[in-house]
């Protein structure tokens, strides 16, 4: 509002006509003897209530706004608190060392932090720099990459991906080449095998692109086309290997200096990288599995599809570029149309995936989220934003459990934005077999399975309970040659789940390890009738001279 000159009456009078409108809409009554007293009383007067129109306008305009914000405020303030208890519990319950956490809300990051351990040895604590792993959301930030080339017009998105290809070529099949497109490459519909890679430790020599291509990728097999490209949806991250040679052919740089120069330096990504150096690595988490052990860090030649290594610090940024809508966070690397296309589902995907970031709808929220999830050995990390609202989830764990602590804060997370927070259905009960790993770690294993249905039958509802937890237990302490550890848990698995095949092939291989071949012969045979085809099962017998015809007496 504008002060009004007390030495002019005309502009005085033009100027409190407004004024008292608004106070008369606003708080009702009292106009007439407001216009009175202005009227009949001197120009100090009229200064005075001037000054004090001015207080009220100020004080009716203002203090809703003030209430507002600080409603806004405390409600941020409330549920950044409420994620500072619940995280750590959560780290604790599912064997999570450490976590870190992104929250972007109306464009604006109201949350930034790590928590727990990034390496329990040295107690090393989770900050915003901390080093993860983000597996297949390296995914999103590749096909950043294939986008720009196709933004400069060096590549063609429905052009065949052999366009671009002399250092390998797609196996021949009985399905045309030709339609395996870089669209559908990226979204994932273009018939290709090979689902995931599993990592390689840093002794082992790394293959090339093309070695890992023709299936020296350590188990997945070769990529080739496998159903008719472009009719279903069928994830395929060697389909992202392919995009990066295609990348490495185009620009006739290596993919990971090309991704460097290209998209993470002009986001200003500091300390993310395809290429695991020693600046990498000294700001690296460990990594550990689903029981909090570490385990060695993992390396990939497939970089495109899981090799990106960030932080919290770093990724936020590439996150808010991802809200193309909101021109605060405009880059110089895709035009918003770009980005756009990129988040629209693609034919054939049933609305689940567009050029490299996976489509989430969520009507019970009445929202669509647009990011991707990551998965490697030791490494779990989701990322999601809503350009709709400028709002956006990011977490990163190093816990082969992280999905388990991740998916009810991201549910927190979307109760929260849609004013749901009374909500409690994002609660998932620890597993059972975590409960007995801690027992048997200080107890050892007597008595075990006595106080495994004692949990199971007076407990049920502190702790998720399935035959996969003991069989994932019972295969750690065998990978340890904890043997007898490892029988324990199997004997606790048959008895708990005495109709399943898997518990007892299970069982029978830790018997042939401690040398029980009688007894692992009767359990691999107890496995084959419930289920005829375990080929593996069928295979271990015929190499200890066990034929068919005696498997089904």
């Amino acid at each position: 509002m504008d002060f009004i000159n007390s030495n002019d009456s005309s502009e005085l009078k033009s100027k409190c006509i407004n004024p008292l409108l608004i106070i008369h809409k606003t708080v009702g009554g009292n106009l007439g003897r407001v216009v009175f007293q202005i009227k009949l009383h001197s120009l100090i007067t009229i200064k005075v209530k001037q000054m004090t129109l001015r207080l009220i306008l100020l004080f009716i305009f203002i203090l809703p706004l003030k209430i507002n914000a600080q409603a806004e405020s405390k409600n941020i303030d409330q549920f950044v608190n409420k994620l500072n208890n619940k995280v750590p519990k959560l780290l604790n319950d599912f064997n999570v060392p450490g976590a870190a956490i992104a929250i972007i809300e109306n464009g604006k990051i109201i949350l930034k932090k790590g928590y727990g351990c990034s390496n329990i040895d040295n107690k090393t604590k989770v900050n915003i720099t901390t080093g993860f792993n983000i597996g297949s959301i390296s995914k999103t930030v590749t096909a950043w990459g294939i986008m720009k080339l196709v933004q400069e017009g060096k590549i063609d998105l429905d052009a065949p991906a052999e366009k671009y290809l002399t250092r390998w070529h797609l196996p021949e099949s009985e399905f045309d080449s030709n339609k395996v497109t870089i669209r559908r490459i990226l979204s994932h519909t273009a018939g290709l095998s090979l689902h995931g890679y599993p990592g390689w430790s840093p002794k082992d020599k790394l293959p090339t692109i093309e070695e890992s291509l023709n299936g020296k990728n350590n188990g997945p097999g070769r990529v080739e086309i496998i159903m008719e490209p472009g009719t279903k949806w069928k994830y395929s991250g060697g389909g992202y290997s392919i995009l990066q040679l295609i990348i490495e052919e185009v620009t006739k740089q290596k993919f990971e200096d090309y991704m460097l120069k290209e998209i993470l330096q002009p986001l200003g990504m500091k300390n993310t990288s395809f290429t695991i150096d020693d600046k990498i690595m000294s700001i690296s988490s460990r990594e550990y599995d689903m029981f909090g052990e570490e385990i060695d860090f993992e390396l990939f030649t497939a970089k495109a599809a899981a090799g990106l290594h960030t932080n919290i610090e770093d990724f936020t940024k590439f996150a808010l570029a991802s809200l193309y809508k909101n021109k605060q966070y405009s880059q110089n690397i895709l035009s918003a149309n770009y980005l756009e296309q990129m988040m629209l589902p693609a034919p054939a995907s049933n609305g689940s995936y567009g050029l490299g970031y996976q489509v989430e709808s969520m009507p019970k929220h009445s929202m669509v989220l647009y990011g991707h999830g990551g998965a490697n050995t030791g490494w779990q990390a989701l990322f999601m934003v809503n350009p709709a609202t400028d709002d956006g989830f990011v977490m990163f764990t190093n816990g082969g459990s992280g999905g388990k602590v991740y998916g009810q804060i991201i549910c927190e997370w979307m109760n929260w934005v849609t004013n749901e927070e009374s909500l409690d259905n994002c609660a998932v009960l620890p597993s059972i077999a975590n409960k007995i790993k801690k027992i048997i770690d200080i107890n050892g294993v007597k008595d075990i399975q006595k106080q495994y249905f004692e949990l199971k039958n007076n407990q049920s509802g502190k702790y998720s309970i399935s035959e996969e937890q003991l069989n994932e237990l019972g295969y750690y302490y065998l990978s340890k040659e904890n043997i007898d550890f490892s029988l324990a848990v199997f004997e606790i698995y048959v008895a708990a789940f005495p109709n399943s095949s898997n518990a007892y092939d299970s069982y029978g291989e830790a018997l042939l390890k401690k040398g029980e071949k009688k007894k692992a012969i009767e359990n691999y045979k107890k496995s084959i009738k419930l289920n005829p085809e375990n080929n593996n099962g069928l295979q271990v017998l015929k190499g200890l001279g066990i034929t068919l015809e005696n498997v089904k007496q």
